[in-house]
């Protein structure tokens, strides 16, 4: 694996599914093998996602700071700089041979950054 820095917060992984970004901060506390189908990884709620807002006390719904029509205070950092995020798409994306590839991807990329 080449592993290809995107900016200061990412790196970028190209999976048979496509082109996807991936934190530097949420990789290092990303734990593979307690990763739950339809859980963000990244810490967002979701609703940001969604389009279902969660009415959380930590949701930003109504503020200034708005991402895909809903505001949240954990909205990923990568989906802000308009990447297609890794950790967005195993919490959300219910294509199951696309969340064993990107999470076959992201252990081989951890792997290759601890050596």
């Amino acid at each position: 694996m080449t592993i290809k820095t995107i900016d200061q917060h990412a790196y970028e992984i190209v999976t048979e599914e496509g082109t996807f970004a991936v934190c530097k901060d949420t990789l290092a506390k990303f734990d593979i093998s307690a990763h739950e189908h339809g859980v963000a990884a990244c810490g967002c709620c979701g609703c940001c996602l969604t389009g279902d807002c969660c009415d959380d006390t930590d949701c930003m719904h109504g503020s200034d700071e708005q991402c895909e029509g809903k505001a949240c205070i954990h909205t990923c950092h990568e989906n802000r700089e308009g990447h297609e995020c890794a950790f967005c798409h195993l919490a959300f994306d219910t294509n199951e041979a696309c969340h064993e590839a990107i999470l076959a991807d992201l252990k081989a990329l951890k792997a290759e950054l601890a050596a």
